[in-house]
């Protein structure tokens, strides 16, 4: 199970991955700038979901996107989340 930022860092990706389509492409401080958790715990976020394989990098490191199975995680924690909210 994914921690509530690793939550946040792949719903991020998944809307970018909507409007823009795949893989949801971002610079990595513009995920730092949407989400209302400290950059360090982001960063760690995207550390994680790295490891796991839900989200790749560019060579450089500077941005990030989902992988499809990153995009499929992000499906089910958002409804996941619907249910417990309806």
């Amino acid at each position: 199970m994914l921690k509530p930022e690793e939550n946040e860092v792949l719903a991020v990706l998944a809307k970018e991955w909507k409007f823009k389509g795949p893989p949801g492409i971002m610079d990595i401080s513009d995920i730092v700038a949407v989400l209302p958790v400290a950059p360090s715990e982001t960063l760690a976020a995207l550390r994680v979901l790295y490891t796991r394989g839900l989200v790749d990098m560019n060579a450089l490191k500077t941005s990030a996107f989902l992988t499809p199975e990153g995009y499929t995680a992000a499906d089910r924690s958002e409804n996941r989340k619907n249910e417990e909210e309806g």
